[in-house]
């Protein structure tokens, strides 16, 4: 079986009040790499329609979603080539998959 190029670990969130963003940490056989999902794709896994969330609420949602953060965090990683971290997860990229 081939080995993801990105791994996780549960529980790794954290708030990132400059960003307004939850950030959470995946290895590859390179060293660490950062990521980031703004609190508006929160809001669309969420629901859609809410207007804003502070950074308890975001990593309540977070938690919740996590397992489908962390999918689409290693699509993202791979559709984008690594790329600069840290990878910004925006509510367009929580659409697309």
């Amino acid at each position: 079986m081939v080995r993801p190029s990105v791994m996780f670990e549960l529980g790794g969130g954290y708030w990132v009040a400059e960003r307004q963003s939850v950030g959470f940490t995946g290895k590859t056989d390179l060293g660490e790499v950062e990521f980031l999902i703004t609190s508006e794709a929160l809001e669309q896994m969420l629901n859609p329609d809410l207007d804003g969330i502070d950074g308890e609420y975001a990593l309540e949602i977070f938690a919740e979603f996590e397992a489908d953060i962390q999918r689409i965090a290693l699509l993202e990683f791979v559709k984008r080539l690594g790329g600069e971290p840290p990878i910004l997860l925006t509510a367009a990229d929580v659409e697309r998959h």
